[in-house]
């Protein structure tokens, strides 16, 4: 079943490991370095059959995204990127395409619209849901022809029926343009195909903005900028002139630890660097992860994986140190399975930060008040949270993190803490 599952995973993350050696809405969006502010997941087409929502009862159906929501909130993301449009197919009744085989065996029986519950199931979670959305692949090495003005009004149509008809977020490309294998491919340059593909990205922005200017398009380029451009996807462009894209999601599936015929290179780390040089008008940048690799047996370049158990920590550390505002996380699966838990114990402690029932208390002298700290992510599952007085002759905290106010006035900080964590709360005397 492992290496089903890897064989899917490479048809969904194009393969371009062996190719590596080679904030408001619109126009106005701009890069708020360090923040973390977008940790969001992929959800893949194979995954519905896995976590059963595929050929489900509508209340089936509603139980198992909930489930699903949950893990991915408990996990510390707050937005997902939903496989909608595969193989130029859909995941609910859309008079633009037919039924997509990965959510219905017979899409028309279902009695119910799968996209309709995920919408309303995730906002219920407080996530965020952006509809994923492959704009040529028809099969794994099929693809509808780019060049085509049909192909374009067809991909055009279905994304406002997306969004016309579903409250989603936004609409998410991924890094599959022109297919290598294709005749499209091979019978124009590379300077045709970006061409081609730059009408097609530049239409589904305007249609996205005509709708509403708080709805978000971005795409996820291969981490290979020079494979993206090759097969039409303009990365250049996009990070340097506005009107193509509102956020950039690249790839970069690399450990630091990668074999070249000259030595090891530190792959992430080069690719991180050039994507953030690349990136002229401080367009909002989230780095893609390779959790599905964390803990596997490595391929023959990318030793990193199997070797440590960090790569995704120092990978975060990298992100909040620079000029990139979050990660997605490729894919959900891997959030659960048992050769990511190592790597996700030290992602999910690099990553934690405490959370408090209050920031702010009004006290009288000889009050009580009870601080709770909890950690966030619920997934991650850190040491017992500690209390202290910044203070103590205004206020005392117990280990229970009860407060007591000992004057009449003044203001004194309590403070939750394990190692470098902190968080305080103000206590005002009164």
């Amino acid at each position: 079943m492992r290496v089903i599952s890897i064989l899917k995973r490479t048809i969904i993350a194009a393969a371009v490991v062996a190719l590596g050696v080679i904030a408001a809405p619109g126009e106005s969006r701009v890069a708020s370095a360090g923040s973390v502010s977008t940790r969001a997941v992929w959800f893949s087409f194979y995954e519905y059959s896995t976590y059963g929502l595929k050929n489900q009862t509508q209340a089936a159906f509603e139980k198992n995204a909930e489930t699903i929501f949950k893990n991915i909130k408990d996990s510390g993301c707050n937005t997902v990127y939903m496989h909608t449009r595969m193989f130029d197919d859909a995941i609910y009744p859309s008079k633009v395409v037919g039924w997509s085989s990965y959510i219905a065996t017979n899409g028309s029986k279902l009695g119910y619209d799968p996209l309709k519950i995920l919408v309303k199931k995730a906002h219920a979670k407080g996530l965020k849901i952006h509809a994923w959305m492959n704009p040529y692949r028809v099969t794994p090495n099929k693809i509808l022809n780019p060049a085509k003005t049909k192909t374009i009004n067809r991909v055009v149509k279905q994304v406002k029926e997306i969004i016309n008809n579903n409250k989603v977020d936004g609409i998410h490309f991924d890094d599959y343009f022109y297919s290598t294998s294709s005749s499209y491919y091979k019978k124009t340059t590379e300077t045709k195909r970006k061409k081609y593909v730059n009408k097609l990205i530049k239409k589904v922005y305007k249609t996205v903005k005509k709708k509403s200017s708080k709805l978000l398009f971005g795409i996820s380029p291969a981490g290979n900028y020079e494979y993206s451009m090759s097969i039409g996807g303009d990365v250049k462009t996009w990070l340097s002139k506005k009107g193509y894209i509102d956020y950039i999601v690249p790839q970069i599936y690399w450990s630091d630890k990668y074999k070249t015929s000259s030595g090891y290179v530190k792959m992430f780390t080069n690719r991180y660097k050039l994507w953030t040089e690349m990136n002229k008008i401080d367009l909002p940048m989230y780095i893609g992860l390779g959790l599905y690799r964390a803990g596997i047996k490595p391929d023959a370049y990318d030793k990193g994986w199997k070797k440590k158990n960090t790569n995704l920590k120092s990978q975060l550390q990298m992100i909040k140190a620079g000029n990139t505002e979050g990660y997605s996380l490729f894919t959900y699966g891997d959030l659960t399975s048992s050769h990511a838990k190592k790597e996700l114990k030290n992602f999910y402690k690099e990553l934690a930060w405490i959370k408090l029932n209050k920031t702010k208390v009004t006290l009288k002298k000889g009050e009580n008040f009870t601080l709770t700290a909890k950690w966030f992510p619920n997934a991650y599952s850190g040491a017992t949270i500690k209390f202290k007085s910044l203070n103590p002759e205004l206020a005392t905290v117990n280990k229970y993190g009860v407060i007591t106010a000992l004057a009449k006035e003044g203001s004194v900080k309590i403070q939750a803490y394990y190692g470098d964590k902190k968080k305080n709360c103000t206590v005002v005397l009164d």
